[in-house]
């Protein structure tokens, strides 16, 4: 490489959920590491303050492309996405290119065996197989993994979890699996209500009332995140005086305003939108809950640790790896019945909150420092690289 910074690109279809905090949390401390980065996604499925965040990329000195993607299999379009692709590698000669999740994974893995590229580093961020229940299309997406891990340097996984599957599944060799985990920088604490402080300015601003408990959850309106798991174990929930709050957006939103509508929840549950400062949310949040079908290693968990949030979480891939069950947290089976008896145990104890709150945030601060994150992330780079595959 000479003197000149080693040049990494990073490829993402959809700027929206834990993909979109990594490369906003990641790509800037890359470029403070020294590297030369950039980022190519599109913005069909993006969030709202997607706008935001990239020129805060664009500021923090990433160079940022924006290309049509789709997440939709369709020929055409995906070859016109993959020559762009191919010309924006060809010209900037890249030594890393890094893809994330299966359509950006599948589109740039290709465009980069187009452009001669050697090192191409892929990261999941939790299989598609792993959140479809229709097996036909579940055989389907680990086949085309498995074709695709051919044309992979490294993948890279954000947890231990995800890097078992990909070598079990066959999607790579051991030799060519490495594992990241997901880190935040510690900055300030947010404590949760759970006796460190209750933040009722904030129950305030979004029309809460002081005195009711609150259980959070946020993520996309999406199938596999089991929102519909959180609602119905906001509607059997036997605990008095809680709110539910669900933060987020997504096809779902109109089902869940529905189920809401249906089940006369209005004053129970709460659906927030898309929320940009979710650490004002913790602030006010007495319990977080992820009720997913499966996961990699997701922020929600770790912001909610670092908040000194207690948490419950469904006992799924991904969860199961953060979470260690009646110490940082509570595992509970992914049915409405375990997720709101979990629920209603927790906000009856409040010692037991706050054991699981201060054990996680040392935890935490153990394991998912950014500053480990990275540090691992440039080894991998470099030692691609250096091992001649550039």
């Amino acid at each position: 490489m000479g003197n000149r910074p080693i040049k990494v690109v990073h490829i993402l279809e959809g700027f929206l959920g834990g993909t979109c905090t990594y490369v906003c949390t990641v790509l800037p401390q890359l470029v403070q590491k020294g590297f030369d980065v950039t980022l190519i996604c599109s913005l069909n499925r993006c969030c709202p303050d997607a706008a935001e965040r990239i020129s805060a990329l664009r500021k923090s000195g990433v160079t940022v492309y924006i290309i049509p993607m789709y997440r939709k299999i369709n020929p055409l379009n995906d070859f016109r996405s993959v020559a762009v692709i191919r010309r924006l590698l060809l010209q900037n000669k890249f030594d890393v290119i890094h893809t994330h999740c299966s359509k950006a994974g599948a589109l740039g893995r290709i465009a980069a065996v187009l452009a001669g590229r050697n090192v191409v580093v892929h990261s999941p961020h939790c299989f598609a197989f792993l959140r479809c229940n229709n097996r036909f299309n579940r055989l389907l997406y680990l086949v085309l993994e498995q074709l695709l891990g051919r044309l992979t340097s490294r993948l890279v996984a954000v947890s231990r979890s995800e890097a078992a599957i990909a070598i079990r599944a066959r999607v790579v060799s051991r030799g060519k699996c490495n594992w990241v985990e997901n880190g935040l920088a510690n900055g300030r604490v947010f404590p949760s209500a759970t006796g460190f402080a209750r933040d009722f300015t904030g129950k305030v601003s979004i029309d809460l009332p002081r005195d009711k408990a609150v259980v959070t959850t946020a993520c996309r309106l999406v199938s596999y995140k089991g929102i519909f798991r959180f609602l119905e174990a906001a509607r059997v929930s036997r605990a008095n005086d809680v709110v539910f709050l669900l933060a987020g957006d997504g096809n779902l939103k109109t089902a869940a305003e529905r189920f809401i509508f249906e089940n006369r929840l209005s004053n129970k549950v709460k659906l927030l939108g898309h929320i940009s400062n979710m650490e004002q949310i913790y602030a006010i949040s007495d319990i977080v809950a992820l009720c997913s079908d499966a996961e990699a290693q997701p922020y929600l968990l770790l912001e909610a640790m670092r908040a000194m949030c207690p948490i419950v979480a469904t006992s799924v891939i991904g969860n199961r790896e953060l979470i260690a069950h009646d110490k940082t947290g509570f595992l509970a089976e992914p049915t409405p019945a375990s997720i709101a008896a979990a629920i209603d145990q927790l906000l009856a104890d409040k010692a037991k909150r706050r054991a699981y709150a201060e054990n996680a945030y040392i935890y935490f601060c153990r394991h998912h420092s950014l500053e480990k994150q990275i540090s691992r992330l440039t080894e991998i780079y470099e030692s691609c690289i250096r091992d001649g595959q550039a």
